[in-house]
């Protein structure tokens, strides 16, 4: 059985927009179908420990959720990758596939999401195709109509291509290389008076 990580990276934790994009991603999981344990994580009220890094080793593929703010990710989502840089290039993160989910109410979602995946692969990640989408308070009330246009737009249904995609990279395996990065110490103090 695989094990699906979604990290809720929103300073709102499980209260807002994205706590309830992660129950939809629940929701898709069942209907998919597949042979999956799947875990939300609030990183808002969940400290990067002991107990985190053996979540995220023990995972085999993740989905990371985020809200748009100020032209980036939130802030706890934030907090985790400057905390798990440690992980960078290691078997808890090398070559495991995840998919991005990012929120917006109208403009920035699209860079974020590029942004991330960007960061999230050089950690190590794999980003599978079609792994990523934005969806908007834009989108929400635009797809009411039955406009022609309606195609162009991200729907929420689209989660069940992206989350089937992630799926199936789980089972993708190679002996990637990795570069040689400081997993002894990536925090200390390099810079001189």
């Amino acid at each position: 059985m695989k094990k699906i990580l979604v990290l809720n990276g929103s300073p709102a934790g499980d209260g807002g927009n994205c706590a309830r994009w992660g129950s939809w991603i629940l929701r898709c999981f069942k209907k998919l179908g597949v042979d999956c344990s799947v875990e939300v994580v609030h990183l808002k009220t969940t400290s990067y420990g002991a107990s985190l890094k053996k979540k995220i080793s023990a995972a085999d593929g993740f989905v990371f959720v985020t809200g748009t703010y100020w032209d980036s990710w939130g802030s706890p989502l934030q907090k985790l990758l400057e905390e798990m840089t440690e992980l960078e290039g290691t078997s808890s993160l090398m070559g495991k596939p995840c998919a991005v989910f990012v929120l917006m109410h109208s403009v920035g979602g699209k860079s974020v999401l590029s942004r991330l995946q960007g960061v999230l692969s050089t950690m190590g990640l794999l980003i599978p195709p079609m792994s990523g989408m934005v969806y908007s308070l834009v989108s929400e009330v635009a797809l009411r109509s039955k406009s022609s246009h309606r195609d162009d737009f991200w729907q929420k249904e689209d989660a069940f291509l992206i989350l089937s995609n992630l799926v199936k990279a789980c089972d993708y395996r190679v002996d990637w290389e990795t570069w040689p990065v400081d997993k002894k110490d990536p925090r200390r103090i390099w810079l001189k008076n």
